[in-house]
Protein backbone atom coordinates (compact mmCIF):
# COMPACT_ATOMS: atom_id res chain seq x y z
CA UNK A 1 0.00 0.00 0.00
CA UNK A 2 3.19 2.46 0.59
CA UNK A 3 4.00 1.61 -2.83
CA UNK A 4 0.72 2.73 -4.18
CA UNK A 5 0.59 5.94 -2.34
CA UNK A 6 4.02 6.90 -3.46
CA UNK A 7 2.85 6.27 -7.45
CA UNK A 8 -0.56 8.28 -6.74
CA UNK A 9 1.76 10.91 -5.25
CA UNK A 10 4.05 10.97 -8.53
CA UNK A 11 1.59 10.85 -10.48
CA UNK A 12 0.17 14.05 -9.93
CA UNK A 13 3.59 15.55 -10.26
CA UNK A 14 5.35 14.94 -6.21
CA UNK A 15 8.86 14.15 -7.81
CA UNK A 16 10.16 12.44 -4.40
CA UNK A 17 7.61 10.07 -4.64
CA UNK A 18 9.16 8.49 -7.54
CA UNK A 19 11.99 7.24 -5.69
CA UNK A 20 10.39 6.55 -2.42
CA UNK A 21 7.24 4.65 -4.76
CA UNK A 22 10.28 2.29 -6.19
CA UNK A 23 11.94 1.31 -3.06
CA UNK A 24 8.71 0.52 -1.15
CA UNK A 25 7.60 -1.68 -4.37
CA UNK A 26 10.78 -3.88 -4.74
CA UNK A 27 10.65 -3.80 -0.67
CA UNK A 28 7.36 -5.50 -1.14
CA UNK A 29 7.99 -7.50 -3.90
CA UNK A 30 11.07 -9.10 -1.40
CA UNK A 31 8.62 -9.76 1.09
CA UNK A 32 6.10 -11.27 -1.57
CA UNK A 33 8.85 -13.95 -2.75
CA UNK A 34 7.80 -16.32 -0.07
CA UNK A 35 4.29 -16.22 -1.29
CA UNK A 36 2.86 -18.88 -3.68
CA UNK A 37 2.87 -17.57 -7.02
CA UNK A 38 -1.20 -17.78 -7.59
CA UNK A 39 -1.48 -15.68 -3.93
CA UNK A 40 -4.02 -12.82 -4.78
CA UNK A 41 -1.58 -10.53 -2.76
CA UNK A 42 0.99 -11.36 -4.85
CA UNK A 43 -0.69 -11.00 -7.68
CA UNK A 44 -2.16 -7.91 -6.87
CA UNK A 45 1.32 -6.26 -5.71
CA UNK A 46 2.42 -7.50 -9.21
CA UNK A 47 0.02 -5.83 -10.91
CA UNK A 48 0.21 -2.54 -8.67
CA UNK A 49 4.17 -2.29 -9.56
CA UNK A 50 3.77 -2.71 -13.14
CA UNK A 51 1.34 -0.47 -13.39
CA UNK A 52 4.01 2.06 -11.54
CA UNK A 53 6.58 0.94 -14.46
CA UNK A 54 4.10 2.12 -16.88
CA UNK A 55 2.62 4.75 -15.63
CA UNK A 56 5.65 6.73 -13.53
CA UNK A 57 8.44 5.19 -14.98
CA UNK A 58 7.43 5.49 -18.22
CA UNK A 59 8.93 2.15 -18.86
CA UNK A 60 6.48 0.09 -21.04
CA UNK A 61 8.89 -2.83 -21.99
CA UNK A 62 9.43 -3.53 -17.51
CA UNK A 63 5.79 -3.41 -17.04
CA UNK A 64 4.54 -5.79 -19.51
CA UNK A 65 7.75 -8.54 -18.42
CA UNK A 66 6.66 -7.69 -15.06
CA UNK A 67 3.28 -8.71 -15.57
CA UNK A 68 3.72 -11.22 -18.05
CA UNK A 69 6.40 -12.93 -15.77
CA UNK A 70 3.83 -13.16 -12.83
CA UNK A 71 1.14 -14.28 -14.74
CA UNK A 72 3.00 -16.98 -16.30
CA UNK A 73 3.98 -18.40 -12.80
CA UNK A 74 1.01 -18.14 -11.32
CA UNK A 75 -1.17 -19.85 -14.47
CA UNK A 76 1.89 -22.94 -14.26
CA UNK A 77 -0.10 -23.71 -10.35
CA UNK A 78 -3.43 -23.79 -11.02
CA UNK A 79 -4.10 -27.40 -11.67
CA UNK A 80 -1.94 -27.64 -7.75
CA UNK A 81 -4.54 -25.20 -5.96
CA UNK A 82 -7.03 -26.65 -3.42
CA UNK A 83 -10.92 -25.85 -5.07
CA UNK A 84 -13.04 -23.74 -2.76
Amino acid sequence: MKGDYYRYAAEVGDTTAVENGSTSYQRAQEAAESLAPANPNKLGLALNYSVFHYEVLKDQQSACQLAQSTFDSALSTLDNLDEV
